[in-house]
């Protein structure tokens, strides 16, 4: 079956995107894999920003940063699994998966085990705040040389 890959950024909601690979879904009469990758050393970053700024004292304990990861792959979870619900809704078959991990390492396994045919790339609008929290690594695009990629701004 011909899928379509859709990439999400955890923590940011893309309604134009998903709406373009629920679209593209439909084009190629094929199922949708939505997938969140988290980055397995953004807690610690965030973590190490909040202690740098003194938002929290010298050392941010280990129950705060299993919170923030905890809370990071529940969020993730829920997103992939809204975009699924919406899939199934419009009778498209679709498979939620949230990983941890190198994101382009990620979405080159994730394309090549579920047969995908094109890409839908959320390239999100961030705060300046954001941008500081988060150092997360971009998804070069030549590890998706070969799929029919669009890269969406949301």
């Amino acid at each position: 079956m011909k899928n379509v890959l859709l990439v999400i950024a955890p923590g940011h909601e893309a309604p134009k995107a998903t709406e373009r690979a629920l679209q593209r879904a439909t084009e190629v009469g094929g199922g949708l894999v939505v997938l969140a990758v988290l980055d397995p050393d953004e807690h610690a970053r965030v973590a190490t920003a909040l202690s740098d700024v003194g938002f929290v004292g010298e050392r941010v304990s280990e129950d705060v940063v299993d919170a923030l990861e905890k809370e990071r792959r529940v969020f993730a979870e829920m997103q992939v699994q809204q975009v699924a619900e919406e899939a199934r809704r419009r009778g498209i078959e679709c498979t939620a998966v949230v990983e941890e991990g190198d994101p382009n390492r990620v979405c080159a396994r994730v394309a090549a085990a579920h047969g995908v045919v094109a890409v839908v790339l959320v390239c999100e609008k961030r705060s300046w705040m954001t941008r500081f929290l988060s150092r997360s690594a971009p998804v070069k695009l030549p590890v998706l040389a070969g799929f029919d990629v669009e890269v969406m701004e949301d």
